[in-house]
């Protein structure tokens, strides 16, 4: 069978596997003040990170439910797969200017899923906003940010277009039924 095929039946596998593992319903909730806090400061920290352009910081950000569906969807050791991922993420950043990265004011909901497995997670969409600029085009970025809380720690993923959402339910199955935002780019002179 051809590596591409291989991928693609071990991800619907694995999705498949994803879709029957049933989580509790969620319920929402302001953000108190210290865990709104927490936040902040984990968001500031991950978007410094891609205004550094810093691979290996980024790629530590993302929640680790979604590294076992890389991991389970293309066969890569997970300790390889960092590896590789910060490898991609820096190529892919190469030529890329990234400035005035903040979040978008306003108060945020909290999410709280038991999981299957009986793992506690909170989860926020943070709208976020940036200027990026790559082969002599500027354009300003708002997108939505997926914040989700395990075992005290604050994970990032990106889930602006429908692969990212995708993967985001591979790893979270109650995500597959929320709706999100799109993400808005507009050209900058």
């Amino acid at each position: 069978m051809h590596r591409t095929a291989r991928t693609r039946l071990a991800g619907l596998v694995l999705a498949a596997g994803l879709a029957l593992c049933a989580a509790v319903p969620a319920h929402a909730r302001p953000l108190g003040a210290e865990e709104a806090t927490a936040l902040q400061k984990s968001v500031d920290t991950y978007l410094g990170a891609i205004g550094r352009r810093d691979a290996a910081g980024i790629i530590a950000a993302l929640p680790p439910r979604v590294l076992n569906v890389f991991a389970g969807a293309t066969g890569i050791e997970a300790r390889k797969l960092n590896a590789t991922l910060v490898e991609q993420t820096e190529t892919m950043m190469k030529g890329t200017t990234f400035r005035d990265l903040a979040t978008e004011e306003g108060a945020l909901n909290a999410t709280e899923t038991t999981l299957a497995d009986g793992t506690e997670v909170t989860w926020v969409l943070v709208p976020t906003r940036f200027t990026l600029q790559s082969d002599g085009k500027k354009t300003l970025n708002q997108q939505p940010l997926l914040a989700v809380r395990e075992d005290q720690t604050w994970y990032f993923l990106r889930v602006d277009g429908e692969e990212r959402r995708q993967l985001a339910a591979l790893a979270y199955p109650f995500l597959a039924e929320v709706a999100m935002p799109e993400a808005r780019i507009t050209p900058m002179e």
